[in-house]
């Protein structure tokens, strides 16, 4: 996903002032926008998408190993 950060003023939910635009859009077309209070900070939303995407993408994949497994497991019974 292509990531944006930008250097403005914004407001957190909790109502405190942020200085770090985060901007993206999600692999189903949603635009996200979050404020931060610094650049780092900003570059850790990123890295935590990316891990929790990662996850899921390795979620699957073992998904599917583990069915692939028990179709030979399977064959060999018959």
């Amino acid at each position: 996903m292509p990531y944006t950060v930008r250097k403005s003023k914004c407001k957190q939910s909790d109502g405190d002032s942020g200085s770090y635009t985060l901007s993206y859009t999600d692999k189903k077309g949603k635009k996200h926008t979050a404020c931060h209070t610094s650049k780092k900070k900003a570059h850790g939303q990123i890295a935590a998408i990316e891990m929790e995407a990662d996850e899921k993408e390795a979620d699957t994949l073992m998904e599917a190993i583990l069915e692939k497994i028990l179709e030979i497991k399977d064959g060999d019974n018959n």
